[in-house]
């Protein structure tokens, strides 16, 4: 190496932070040289660590400093939003984190020229977007970490766009056991699996009638990463709903959805909605087939979903990570026995080899207090279903959930693809 030709690391973080690059024994601090660009000339080749931190966030990365050239690296700290329910007989939760000074979302309705969201440019959310795969119209959902805290029967939820210590991968994304270890984005369906070929397709009614075993077999049928919605995903939509609208009351922040009280409908009925949240009807205190979340149509509309890698049993509810060991009877680990009714009360739960999770403890409540949307727990029951249907109630909403035998097949209920690449 010449004299006077030295590596360069330009580094691109936060102002006013500090940025040091460490190798071996030797510490080096990069210097601002203007607003968010940090510089030094480094004496080695060599893969150096560089470490940003501000205040209470640190992060940490590697730049392989291989020849004599300038290194550019750009270092963000982890963006935290939370929200807080204080377990008394409210449904709304409290901000907190870096969502503390949100305006609560304002959802589409027929006919509004005004709606949004503080979270559409934010990642995870922001990542939520329609994409064509082999099963049809998904919606893609970006890796990101959670964390639940329960402090006597208040509950908290943070949601991280990045790695921070104590914070676990979200459940769809997280290590299945299948040697593909952590999934970096996962796919869920727009729609629900249409008749004949469980595809999400728009246009056509949804398949039903049939167990959750036929559900399972027949979406795995369409791909070798494709497979019925288990609860790893369902939970993952709930954390990223629940941080975003800070209410238990989807009908009441969505739309009522459901549907026309006698039937079915068929799908892509929210397709010509400018706004990827809200509902068709220019009220939402109005029943129909209208609803949809970051475009994923119908969570509580026209059927109900089957949803695997869980069964309930005398032992509680099991958890099954891996698709493919999904089953109605064996396997799994249990977090516990759920109880039935409208949800007063919820326990944290975070049972080694599953992921941290809350479930109903107590119920006693309403369709109008505490978590609105009933629970069904029976130990002879061990099909699980979510969301709501085509019969209008104040019951049903994105927690909605009914245990059923594993021989049920119900025009009521269908379900829904996942992809895990």
């Amino acid at each position: 190496m010449g004299k006077g030709l030295l590596p360069r690391l330009r580094i691109t973080a936060p102002t006013d932070s500090t940025v040091t690059a460490s190798w071996n024994d030797k510490t080096i601090t990069l210097k601002e040289v203007e607003e968010g660009i940090f510089e030094a000339d480094v004496p080695v080749l060599a893969p150096w660590e560089v470490t940003a931190t501000l205040d209470e966030d640190s992060k940490t990365t590697v730049v392989d400093v291989n020849d004599v050239a300038r290194f550019e690296k750009t270092i963000s700290y982890a963006g935290i939003y939370g929200v807080t329910w204080d377990g008394t007989s409210t449904t709304s939760w409290t901000r907190t984190d870096a969502a503390a000074d949100f305006a609560d979302p304002v959802p589409y309705v027929s006919g509004a020229t005004s709606y949004g969201s503080p979270f559409d440019n934010l990642m995870p959310w922001s990542g939520m977007q329609k994409v064509n795969r082999d099963g049809g119209v998904m919606v893609s959902i970006p890796k990101f970490w959670y964390k639940i805290t329960q402090i006597g029967n208040q509950l908290s939820i943070q949601i991280a766009d990045d790695a921070v210590e104590g914070f676990s991968v979200s459940p769809a994304h997280m290590d299945r056991g299948d040697g593909k270890g952590e999934r970096d984005v996962v796919y869920v369906g727009r729609y629900h699996c249409a008749n004949s070929t469980y595809k999400s397709e728009t246009g056509k009614m949804p398949m039903k009638d049939q167990t959750r075993s036929t559900f399972r077999t027949q979406c795995h049928n369409l791909g070798s990463t494709t497979w019925l919605m288990g609860l790893p995903m369902r939970f993952t939509l709930f954390l990223l709903y629940l941080v975003e609208f800070a209410d238990w009351n989807s009908q009441a922040k969505i739309g009522y959805g459901c549907g026309n009280n006698s039937g079915l409908s068929s799908m892509g009925y929210t397709d010509s909605m400018p706004y990827h949240t809200g509902t068709t009807q220019s009220s939402r205190t109005a029943y129909a087939f209208s609803t949809q979340y970051r475009w994923i149509e119908g969570l509580w509309d026209n059927v109900r979903d089957w949803i695997d890698e869980c069964y309930n049993s005398s032992n509680g509810l099991m958890l099954i990570l891996n698709p493919a060991n999904s089953s109605d009877s064996s396997g799994g680990l249990s977090v516990g026995t759920l109880s039935s009714g409208y949800p007063t009360e919820f326990t944290y739960k975070n049972v080694s080899g599953t992921f941290p999770l809350f479930i109903p403890s107590k119920g006693g409540g309403s369709t109008s207090t505490y978590s609105c949307d009933y629970w069904h727990s029976d130990a002879d029951m061990p099909c699980v279903s979510t969301g709501g249907d085509y019969y209008q109630s104040g019951d049903y909403g994105l927690f909605y959930r009914v245990n059923s035998v594993a021989t049920r097949k119900d025009a009521s209920v269908g379900g829904r693809l996942q992809e895990l690449p």
